[in-house]
């Protein structure tokens, strides 16, 4: 289909395609919930027994098929227990850019309150980047 039949398509239809879209969205949520614990309840115990840490990838073979489960580390820090600890180091001497990387950030709402004159100083190392646009339609 191309961009002369979708701009044809009336209100009415693209809400009913929305809906359907919604359901189908739903099902397959519903359907790879399902999967994942099916999969869980027949394996879990299994990699268990194979996993020599708590993450990274362990493979099985059942019945010809190689199976993986995938066990991803995410670790985060408390900030103010980091600081104060980097801190700590910086105050001894200690280069604590060789140990972390410092990413900083301004929350928009705490921009958007900001005098102008502090605004021109930042803007520079500002960018803003939008994704593309979300659509919905409904009966008015």
């Amino acid at each position: 289909m191309g961009d002369r039949e979708r701009v044809a398509i009336p209100p009415d239809q693209l809400l009913e395609l929305q809906k359907d879209l919604a359901e189908m969205k739903a099902a397959v949520e519903s359907y790879s919930e399902a999967l994942y614990r099916t999969i869980s309840a027949r394996y879990a115990d299994t990699f268990e027994g194979e996993r020599d840490k708590d993450t990274g990838v362990v493979h099985i073979i059942d019945q010809g098929f190689k199976v993986t489960q995938d066990i991803r580390k995410n670790v985060r820090y408390d900030q103010k227990k980091l600081k104060a600890v980097l801190d700590k180091l910086a105050s001894k001497g200690e280069n604590i850019l060789e140990y972390v990387e410092v990413t900083y950030k301004i929350p928009e709402r705490k921009w958007a309150v900001w005098p102008n004159a502090l605004r021109k100083t930042f803007e520079s190392s500002r960018s803003v980047n939008s994704p593309r646009p979300n659509y919905s339609i409904e009966v008015s």
